[in-house]
């Protein structure tokens, strides 16, 4: 019975490589999708079809087009593979070495991370990725937290620390209040108006510290 079965159910490499020619309309574009030959995609195509004992294409001088009865096949397919990758998808889930739960910075990862994402993800199909902001350090146990990604010294305890990279910090301000508030030196800034931030108090300390300025605010 399982082998009278089996003469049903084609290949998932044969329903990839169809259901990739049945979107993109070409079998050179379905190889460059699935990293194929447009050979291999051809034999594929074969196989199905020959398996099937219809025919799923018309080939045209202006390339391939899905007949009445592949058109009909595109749709269940096309459904059922994305139930096959969203089911596989939930049970590599449950795999703690497939699940990276990472804390992040908000700009840093706005800015920086995020868009470097998708290519990590590409490289890395079975990881699945969660963040979460955190803006000071926090205690791993209990968290979920696999990893964070964080600004400033070593000093985590319970964790082990590796160097990232360095930061760029420069003060920004508006046009209109460097007009009113002329700045021609790092000093100058002391006598002005500096804003902190609650998750970086002591930025402009180490700013000025690495200029070798003593900070010593008259602006408030």
């Amino acid at each position: 019975m399982l082998t009278h079965q089996r003469r049903f159910l084609p290949s998932t490499s044969a329903l990839a490589a169809f259901d990739s020619v049945a979107k993109l309309g070409s079998f050179s574009a379905a190889a460059n999708e699935l990293a194929l030959t447009q050979g291999a995609i051809s034999r594929q195509i074969g196989l199905l079809e020959d398996q099937l004992g219809v025919r799923l294409f018309e080939r045209t001088n202006r390339g391939v087009e899905l007949t009445a009865i592949g058109r009909n096949y595109a749709k269940g397919i096309g459904d059922a593979l994305a139930t096959i990758r969203t089911l596989s998808l939930e049970a590599m889930a449950t795999r703690d070495d497939t699940h990276l739960r990472l804390a992040i910075l908000p700009t840093f990862g706005t800015r920086w991370l995020m868009p470097r994402i998708p290519d990590f993800l590409a490289k890395n199909p079975a990881i699945i990725m969660d963040f979460a902001t955190r803006i000071g350090q926090f205690d791993f146990e209990g968290s979920g937290l696999d990893a964070a990604i964080h600004i400033g010294e070593p000093n985590w305890p319970g964790t082990d620390c590796q160097f990232l990279m360095h930061e760029l910090v420069v003060p920004v301000c508006s046009p209109s209040f460097l007009a009113d508030n002329p700045v021609n030196r790092p000093e100058d800034l002391l006598s002005k108006p500096l804003f902190d931030m609650a998750s970086r108090p002591r930025a402009w300390e180490h700013w000025f510290s690495s200029l070798g300025i003593s900070e010593g605010r008259g602006g408030g």
